[in-house]
């Protein structure tokens, strides 16, 4: 969140956790983790659609250039909310579950997604959702970071890569700034 406020952007963090006393309660990675288990996707939906409504009525926010990204379980809710929310203006899902090929009529955003080599199973269920999106003619683009892992961009994790890492965001500002900038 601080990267993206850096680089000109209204940039809000949402604690996907606050139904159980925000992710502060959980000292450990794993509690962390398992509290998340316990959420339902309709609740982390409702939850991120609440910081959505909440940002289109900023009058610092262009309601009609807002961008949403996420890494891991963020991407597979950045996912969720282009298949169910048209109104984002541009999304760059990172390592995270793609959504179902049949799903892919109802992206109308622009989507740039990030995924791993070494991360097979999420990466192999990504081409099919780009194959589909580009005979949709959906604005789409993906990179594939040759021999790095899952959570590559994570930079206190032991997968983590600055080379794939800082590209990648150089590439995530890029095409924001193409998508959710005035012209």
């Amino acid at each position: 969140t601080r990267r993206f406020a850096r680089a000109g952007f209204v940039a809000c963090g949402v604690d996907l956790l606050s139904r159980q006393g925000g992710t502060a309660q959980f000292t450990e990675p794993t509690q962390q983790t398992q509290a998340y288990g316990r959420t339902t996707q309709d609740q982390r939906r409702a939850d991120l659609v609440a910081t959505l409504d909440y940002l289109k009525h900023r009058d610092f926010v262009r309601f009609d250039r807002i961008g949403v990204t996420g890494y891991c379980a963020g991407g597979g809710n950045t996912w969720d909310l282009v298949v169910n929310f048209p109104e984002f203006a541009a999304a760059a899902p990172f390592y995270g579950a793609p959504p179902v090929v049949e799903d892919v009529q109802r992206i109308q955003t622009p989507v740039m997604a990030f995924y791993a080599e070494r991360d097979r199973a999420l990466t192999q269920r990504l081409f099919p959702v780009a194959s589909e999106m580009i005979t949709r003619q959906k604005v789409v683009g993906m990179m594939i970071y040759e021999g790095v892992g899952h959570a590559f961009h994570n930079d206190t994790g032991a997968a983590y890569n600055s080379e794939a890492a800082c590209d990648a965001f150089a590439r995530t500002v890029t095409f924001f700034n193409k998508f959710l900038r005035a012209a």
